[in-house]
């Protein structure tokens, strides 16, 4: 009846819709294809009658040959079980969906345990949460080739075909001369020859591949690639690769220097290893004999190269049946079996004599490892149509025992060889993902997973070939890298041993940022601004992602655990915040488009910035639009603002509920699972441009985030866009009573665990009024520090004031205070700190937009950072550095001074300002010191010049005067009192969780925005966040000739 059933359907072959790649390419030796233009169905919403659930991206499974049995079939058993779907069987009995075969998916079975992992350690993902894609050479959709394949009941495949339809598959790289004549015909859906010319081109494609299919579906776990396609005949080249460099040289070396072609299988492993996946070789060819491979896996923590060849079906009973013999004493001398399936693998093998070889090389190597000298195995392969995917196998074991006597058993086996090999694939990615979470060493990961393989090669070569043996070293090393997740309070991926990672955020926890979002379109050159009725001109048009949500995401996405390792190659540091989440209100419009474009574009290095909630909450109303900014750059330097709020201003506090209520929510440390997503934070931003967020409402959005933050996260507050009239109450500042009424913010100040305001929009909201003269630096100091505690005061737990060039001001509240917020750093309480700017390079090209932004995300960064407890020690880099932070502008040879001391611009005016600072702050040096430090930042160039040439003339010329070589002698007492309190904080060794101090923590944010507002650094893809809290552990010497921002 099943086979009646299959044959009554007709099998269409299309091109999947939306199945392009980006990028695609062959080697000068490949074949083009007829390729047809991917069709765009229209976008489907959340709301659609007909929509499923779709996966969250947990982890990821690209498959090499997705449309082929093994492919499709796993596809259709992931999706069968998210849904539930119920189906009847062949005789018409109800059948429900199972994960039977996967240890990962099953919990232990009776009083002994054993058959499942599930319930046994914490941490293996739901195989339901999977993010399934990949590659294929022909052209039919997935659905439609479960549908030709026939081997699952017609009534499941009926129910998944559409759905199925809609997967994604990449064109696939296609060389004839690795892959069987049978195959040749089919082979339409390709990277041809047009699009790339050679084997590195290759590489960068099946690269971007691998990054668009873990950005399209919000990939948050680890990603495994596995080698499902057609068996390869084996390669002589790749056995010569011997090291990660040689490989990649070959890759960009042409067939005739390196002396033969590469099989796409090695490049589908590269590109995977090179984007910090996994790659498992599902298939006999010796891929895995490139020793460049394991050497490239292994140049990265929790990225694994594994294989060869699934052990699916009658191979696995017959390493557990010989096993037995031994065990028991026998010796065995032959094996013999034969195995005959109908399947388009079989087909292939049959078409390729030298795959087929590939084949039967692996199964004869099974037992190798065990040194049975006399042990004579056999095995025959046979294609035979009519079978197709239901393999027949049979086997006779024949030993000696007692007395030599012969000893045989036969064993007879019958299963579909698809169903046999999905579980073994779905396992593969689960513990890929599993052990990559605990970065656990390759060589333990490769020896764990041996049981998956025919062949265990790479780390695991040489291993006992025996089930139980493997079963046991498995569970060993789950248990034992369990026990290590269990200890360690984070998860951060560590390249190479020279870069440990000393600052990391526990639990990866992630950031939402919610608020104000715009496209602003700048025009460059325009003309007019004067309000005339003429046609304008400009010339050319740049779009950037505006907004506070926009400016957040792009500063936080690209702080990364060191600078990229390999610029040449695409690969990257990991992020130090893994996802970043955007939450705002986006029309169904071009404008929309291009701002979620925008959104993703600002993580686009570490594909961090999950821009998911805000897609599946876009509006599909005509009339509601996108916020644009059009900003005209008129040629004489002066900036114009055209700016519609468009859908920000029907921004409900329903509406980021909603959005806050589609996130994964783990709020408790000691209920945290390993695959929990963790929130730690929520920075809003521009509530005074969002009518609906104010007040009450505001409020009422920052409780209900606290639901979803681990220990109520970190709730941040970044202000713009305060009314032009200033608050003003005649002599006095605006009481705290009132400014808790405040119409926009007082509701929500109580909530707020940072707030960030300007100075300007300081003196808007209390009332201050700021000199901003030379004369006036410590009056205007004091009333930023007094306006700043009324927000305190209003329940605010740390409030930051930027002041553009003069630098910032955070200020800190209570311990009671801080302990409503568990997760800000209890070392800020009470503390407060006036930070200098950050120094620049004179003549740096400056654009302050978004400087603000950038610094609130680099303090609530700083906030939630903790050390690993993995100290560096000192080096001489770090040495060199602290020392550079403090010296002089190299000057001419100088004769020693007296004392052998040298005078320096900064010393001499120090020694000027002495006697009148002394009497000032009461002989107290280390305050005398900090104020000529903030003296010496606001004098001219001039007068520094002044001081420099003072120097050189005195150093020329011993000084005669005793009272100042003896205040020479304060003074140099001072600086060597200060280095060495500098060269202490470098060099001390932090505990494991202690944060950054609040000075460390406010120097960082200063840096990450000066990164932000220099032009030659606002683009980069990654900042390095060790080597900025480096920095900001250093207290930076003045008088380097630098400009401030």
């Amino acid at each position: 009846m099943r086979d009646n059933m299959w044959q009554s359907r007709d099998v269409a072959r299309e091109v999947p819709s939306d199945a392009e790649s980006s990028f695609s390419v062959s080697s000068t030796f490949r074949h083009t294809g007829n390729y047809n233009p991917p069709q765009h169905p229209h976008p489907r919403h959340a709301k659609d009658a007909e929509h499923k659930p779709k996966t969250h991206g947990l982890f990821g499974v690209m498959v090499v040959g997705l449309g082929g049995a093994n492919g499709t079939t796993m596809l259709a058993g992931i999706l069968t079980n998210r849904s539930k779907i119920d189906w009847r069987g062949p005789r018409g009995e109800p059948m429900s969906p199972n994960y039977n075969g996967c240890i990962t998916q099953l919990d232990q079975r009776g009083v002994h345990g054993g058959a499942g992992y599930r319930d046994l350690v914490s941490g293996l993902a739901d195989a339901s949460m999977a993010a399934v894609g990949g590659w294929d050479i022909r052209p039919t959709k997935p659905g439609d080739a479960l549908l030709e394949a026939q081997i699952l009941d017609y009534d499941l495949v009926r129910q998944v075909r559409d759905e199925m339809n809609n997967v994604k598959i990449f064109r696939g790289l296609f060389d004839p001369r690795f892959i069987g004549s049978s195959q040749h015909n089919t082979a339409t859906y390709i990277l041809t020859e047009q699009e790339a010319r050679s084997d590195s081109d290759a590489l960068k494609c099946l690269r971007a591949d691998i990054r668009y299919f873990k950005w399209k579906n919000g990939v948050v776990g680890h990603t495994t690639v596995i080698w499902s396609a057609s068996v390869e005949p084996n390669s002589e080249v790749v056995e010569s690769i011997q090291t990660a460099e040689e490989l990649l040289m070959c890759i960009d070396m042409t067939e005739e220097e390196r002396g033969g072609p590469l099989p796409p299988s090695i490049l589908y492993a590269t590109a995977a290893l090179l984007e910090g996946c996994s790659f498992v070789n599902g298939g006999s060819q010796n891929t895995l004999s490139c020793l460049g491979l394991a050497e490239l896996a292994q140049q990265q923590l929790g990225v694994y190269c594994l294989g060869t060849d699934f052990k699916a079906g009658q191979t696995k009973f017959k390493t557990a049946a010989v096993e037995y013999i031994r065990t028991m004493g026998l010796t065995p001398k032959v094996i013999a079996s034969s195995n005959h399936l109908g399947n388009n693998d079989m087909r292939n093998l049959a078409s390729a004599k030298a795959a087929s070889s590939a084949k039967l090389k692996v199964k004869h190597d099974i037992f190798a490892p065990w040194e049975e000298e006399d042990l004579d195995h056999k095995v025959s392969i046979m294609f035979t149509p009519f079978i197709n995917d239901e393999k027949r196998d049979f086997v006779e074991y024949t030993s000696l025992g007692f007395l030599g006597q012969p000893h045989t058993m036969v064993t007879y086996t019958r299963a579909s060889d698809s169903v046999l090999c999905v579980p073994l694939m779905i396992d593969a990615a689960v513990w890929c993902d599993y052990f990559s979470g605990r970065s656990w060493p390759f060589e333990r990961v490769a020896k764990a997973l041996a049981y998956l393989f025919k062949v265990p090669e790479g780390g695991a070569k040489g291993v006992d070939p025996g089930f139980f043996k493997q079963m046991e070293v498995l569970k060993s090393e789950v248990l034992e890298a369990h026990e290590s997740k269990k200890k360690s309070k984070r998860r951060v991926r560590i390249i190479d041993e020279e870069k440990a990672t000393e600052w990391a955020i526990p639990h990866d926890a992630r950031v939402i940022c919610a608020g104000l979002a715009c496209v602003d379109m700048q025009l460059s050159n325009s003309t007019g601004g004067d309000g005339g009725e003429g046609i304008e001109t400009f010339e050319g048009e740049k779009s950037i992602g505006g907004g506070s949500v926009s400016m957040a995401c792009k500063t936080i996405a690209r702080l990364c655990h060191g600078e990229p390792t390999d610029r040449d190659h695409m690969q990257t540091s990991p992020p130090v915040v893994s996802s970043v989440l955007p939450l705002c209100m986006i029309g169904n419009d071009d404008t929309g488009n291009k701002l979620l474009a925008l959104l993703e574009k600002g993580g686009a290095t570490c594909r961090n910035v999950d821009t998911r909630v805000c897609r599946s909450n876009r509006s599909d109303r005509s009339d509601i639009r996108t916020a644009l900014a059009v900003l005209p750059i008129y040629r004489d330097g002066r900036r114009g603002c055209f700016f519609d709020a468009a859908s920000n201003d029907t921004f409900s506090p329903e509406q980021v509920i909603k959005m806050l209520g589609q996130l994964s929510t783990g709020t408790n440390v000691r209920t945290l699972q390993d695959t929990t997503p963790v929130y730690g934070a929520l920075l809003f931003g521009y509530p005074h441009l969002l009518p609906l967020l104010q007040g009450d409402a505001l409020a009422r959005v920052f409780h209900s985030s606290r639901k979803v933050m681990l220990e109520g996260g970190i709730v941040a507050l970044d202000l713009n866009g305060v009314p032009g009239a200033p608050f003003v109450r005649a002599g006095s500042l605006r009481d705290v009573e009132d400014l808790r009424t405040d119409e926009v913010i007082g509701a929500a100040l109580q909530h707020v665990d940072i707030l960030h305001m300007n100075e300007d929009e300081l003196e808007l909201l209390t009332g201050c009024q700021l000199l901003n003269t030379a004369a006036s630096v410590q009056d205007d100091e004091f009333a930023i520090a007094k306006a700043a505690d009324l927000f305190l005061k209003c329940g605010v737990a740390v409030v930051a004031v930027t002041r553009g060039k003069k630098g910032s001001y955070v200020a800190c509240n209570n311990g009671a205070r801080f302990q409503e917020s568990p997760l800000l750093p209890t070392s800020w309480v009470n503390c407060a700190a006036h930070i200098p700017a950050a120094l620049l390079p004179p003549g740096t090209l400056l654009n302050t937009n978004g400087a603000g932004d950038s610094f609130v995300s680099g303090l609530l960064v700083a906030a939630m950072l903790r050390h690993t407890g993995m100290d560096l020690p000192p080096t001489p880099t770090r040495k060199e550095e602290v020392g550079r932070a403090t010296e002089e502008p190299i000057t001419p040879p100088r004769t020693a001074s007296p004392g052998g001391k040298k005078a320096t611009p900064y010393s001499l005016y120090i020694r000027e300002n002495y006697m009148s600072l002394k009497q000032q702050y009461h002989d107290d040096k280390k305050a005398i010191f900090e104020r000529c430090h903030q003296m010496w930042e606001h004098e001219t160039p001039d007068v520094k010049y002044m001081f420099e040439r003072m120097a050189q003339e005195e150093n020329e010329e011993p000084s005669s005067n005793a009272n100042a070589l003896d205040m020479m002698s304060d003074v140099g007492a001072l600086q060597s009192q200060m280095s060495d309190s500098q060269d202490d904080a470098v060099a001390r060794h932090y505990s494991t969780d202690e944060s950054l101090s609040l000075e460390s923590a406010v120097t960082f944010a200063g840096l990450v925005a000066a990164h932000h507002v220099d032009m030659s650094t606002r683009d980069l893809a990654q900042l390095d966040v060790h080597k900025l809290i480096e920095k900001a552990a250093v207290f930076s010497h003045p008088g380097r000739g630098m400009s401030e921002i």
